[in-house]
């Protein structure tokens, strides 16, 4: 049996998330007409400007390291306060997508901000439809959108 566990991400899993971010975006860059190498130093530009936005738009937010069997295989980047979780991201390695991994984080989240009494947000781009159709499975609901994604919320039956 697998034990899934998170910790608080630290300075040294900076190449670990780097790793994880260019296996989870990188696709996306590939067909970008331009040699590998600025492909490359396009993929660490991107991820240091997603981790600056989230740490600058969440302050108070925490970046997990998610470990399957004690390797690390994704991220969880959730911020609470007052009145809401913000699932700010989830990632979860390729090689082991498709395992409950995400759906099991997702779950214990849920657990979490039902006993605080508290509604999970999120946004999901509209160019990713695996993830909205993830995030409806698990019982979130569109709230609103715009051009570029959807805004979604999950509230317990305790919070109605």
């Amino acid at each position: 049996m697998s034990t899934l566990a998170v910790r608080p991400a630290l300075p040294q899993d900076e190449i670990f998330l780097y790793d994880l971010y260019a296996a989870v975006r990188g696709p996306e860059f590939a067909l970008a007409p331009i040699p590998q190498s600025q492909r490359d130093d396009l993929i660490r530009m991107q991820f240091r400007a997603m981790t600056s936005s989230y740490t600058a738009a969440y302050p108070n937010s925490c970046c997990h390291v998610v470990m399957l069997d004690g390797k690390g295989v994704g991220r969880l980047w959730v911020a609470q306060d007052e009145f809401q979780f913000t699932l700010v991201d989830i990632a979860i390695h390729p090689s082991v997508q498709s395992k409950g991994i995400g759906s099991a984080l997702i779950q214990r989240l849920q657990q979490e901000s039902a006993r605080a009494r508290l509604p999970i947000h999120c946004m999901v781009s509209r160019f990713n439809p695996g993830s909205l159709r993830f995030h409806k499975r698990l019982g979130f609901s569109i709230i609103r959108e715009d051009q570029v994604h959807y805004y979604l919320e999950w509230r317990t039956v305790a919070l109605v």
